[in-house]
């Protein structure tokens, strides 16, 4: 692929995303509560007088998914390769440990793919002493990920990009070139900036973060070609490539491909291209998508969850206003002659403070009722606050919430809570698959990743019990695994729909033949408690002997227990 390809390709995803712009920065603002402040208008009246009120329901509704989806550390199971090749349990060992670093990112990334269309953690080599670190970790917004928007699936594309600012002197020094020889365009963030039409409408652009002199790259995976391009379009050499490929040692992955393949396995040069391959020597890219929703005709296009309840939210913060300022109109309002009052006696009547004397210019014995009139404002009608009501109801149904999982009490029973807990898994659990996957996804990832950067060099570390201090290689981390999330699909509400099951069924399961200890087995992890408790119990001592005495002595010496009959133990 040439440069001019690329930026024909760049051009279209700039001109896709600058067209999405304003609904993206309407969906920022339902989660950042700051909608009216987006819009700079508001129902009807003065924008300097009216009062505007705004619900977080957008904030809500997203912390609230967040809340299902990550109630546990992420983690993955390991299974063996088919030819025995490498060891699935270092390499489940390591890659949990990395899960267990990145929660913050998984995260982010889900509450930006919830915000907006999608998100995606971008994976990159770093230079850290600790060959667990040597890869970062990024949420990445979707208008900086090129997608092939022709394909059906994320396997199927031709190409993927990742579009990002890097400072000039970074850029200059990592790809060898003059300073002089950027162009350079100052930072803000993308999705604050307005549009012309914006700008004319008189809406006022955000205070631009220029902390230094910024250039645009672009790293093109080229999946057809199997090439890895840096290509700038703020470089005045636009027809050159600022780089193809990041050096790495080939490793043992790499190595294991090319013989798998009959080709020559060369580990002493460095190579170029696209450095990560699994074990059949498919290219990987180190960018893992996360949609929870797609465009239907178009599958590598997302939507967002906040885009699909947006009316709801704009008319709940337009409602809200409305009743806000029916409940100002009736508070304190006259109608007075005009110099009837001084400005500070008006200024004290409006003020409304208890013990305040306020003056009136007015003969004596003159009735105040006829110059000092309060005003009657209608009240506000109950249909205002039913509507109201319902446009909240169709916000959560909409988000797909049981109300007990947005923390609301509810007087339901146990078989209501299950139903409703099946309502909210309908829809958490699918996205709860979606999570399980990128978690797999980036788990598998990291580890083709973490071999290539080891070379054939091994690192001593200490990883969790059972491994513990170990040396880490390359060849740990080779084969053709499979990862599984743990707790797959699991959820707040799905447990809890669980474990009231069993411990409904617990008694029915024991009447038909479960044996104990495999129910106790199923309560312990249903439940997450201990594994201590699945120990077996410790036998009783056995009571010491007692001294042999006559038969006859014996029950002499035995007295008898109050209400048995004589000569019965106990």
């Amino acid at each position: 692929m040439k440069p001019q390809q690329i930026a024909d390709i760049l051009a279209q995803h700039d001109a896709y995303w600058d067209a999405q712009r304003a609904e993206l920065r309407e969906q920022k603002a339902f989660y950042m509560v700051n909608y009216w402040k987006e819009r700079q208008a508001v129902p009807y009246g003065d924008r300097s007088q009216v009062l505007r009120t705004e619900l977080p329901k957008g904030y809500a509704v997203v912390e609230s998914y967040l809340g299902s989806l990550y109630a546990k550390n992420p983690a993955v199971s390991v299974g063996p390769d088919i030819r025995g090749r490498g060891n699935p349990e270092v390499s489940q060992a390591t890659a949990n440990r990395y899960l267990l670093q990145i929660r913050e990112q998984l995260e982010d990334a889900t509450r930006l793919a919830l915000v907006f269309p999608c998100a995606f953690l971008k994976l990159a080599p770093v230079d850290n002493v600790d060959p667990l670190k040597r890869v970062s970790t990024a949420a990445v917004p979707p208008w900086q990920v090129i997608v092939d928007a022709s394909s059906s699936s994320w396997s199927g594309q031709r190409y993927v990009g990742h579009v990002y600012l890097m400072p000039l002197e970074e850029a200059a020094a990592r790809y060898n070139k003059r300073k002089d020889g950027f162009q350079t365009r100052s930072y803000s963030s993308w999705v604050d900036q307005l549009s012309e039409t914006a700008a004319a409408a008189g809406q006022s652009t955000q205070p631009v973060n220029d902390t230094g002199r910024w250039v645009r790259v672009v790293e093109f995976y080229d999946l057809t070609e199997d090439r890895l391009l840096v290509w700038s379009p703020d470089f005045k050499e636009g027809d050159r490539y600022l780089f193809e490929g990041v050096q790495v040692q080939v490793g043992a992955l790499e190595a294991n491909a090319a013989a798998a393949a009959g080709l020559p396995v060369d580990t002493e040069h460095v190579r170029s291209g696209i450095p990560y391959k699994s074990a059949s020597g498919r290219p990987i890219v180190p960018i893992i998508p996360l949609y929870f929703s797609r465009d239907p005709e178009v599958p590598m296009r997302g939507l967002a969850l906040l885009w699909r309840i947006r009316d709801q939210l704009r008319e709940a913060n337009v409602m809200r206003t409305y009743q806000a300022q029916g409940v100002r109109r009736m508070a304190r309002q006259w109608m007075v002659r005009e110099g009837f009052l001084s400005d500070e006696s008006a200024s004290k009547l409006a003020a409304g403070l208890d013990g305040e004397f306020i003056e009136v210019d007015a003969p004596p014995g003159t009735p105040l009722a006829g110059e000092l009139i309060p005003v009657s404002n209608p009240p506000i009608p109950a249909d205002i606050g039913l509507y109201g009501q319902q446009v909240l109801q169709d916000i959560n149904e909409a988000g797909l919430l049981a109300p007990f999982t947005r923390g609301q009490a509810t007087g339901a029973t146990a078989t209501e809570n299950r139903l409703l807990a099946a309502y909210s898994s309908s829809e958490i659990g699918r996205m709860a698959r979606i999570r399980d996957s990128v978690i797999s996804l980036a788990a598998s990832t990291y580890n083709v990743m973490l071999s290539v950067l080891l070379g054939d060099e091994a690192e001593p570390l200490t990883l969790p019990n059972p491994i513990g201090p170990t040396m880490l290689s390359a060849e740990d981390l080779t084969g053709d695994f499979e990862y599984f999330a743990v707790d797959s699909g699991s959820t707040p509400v799905s447990d809890l729909a669980k474990q009231q099951a069993l411990v409904t069924q617990a008694p029915l399961l024991l009447q038909l033949g479960v044996p104990p200890d495999k129910l106790r087995e199923e309560l312990v992890r249903v439940f997450g408690f201990p594994e201590d408790f699945n120990a077996p119990a410790a036998e009783p001592a056995p009571a010491p002997a007692a001294a042999a005495l006559p038969e006859a002595a014996t029950d002499a010496a035995m007295p008898e227990a109050p209400g048995l009959p004589p000569n019965r133990s106990l």
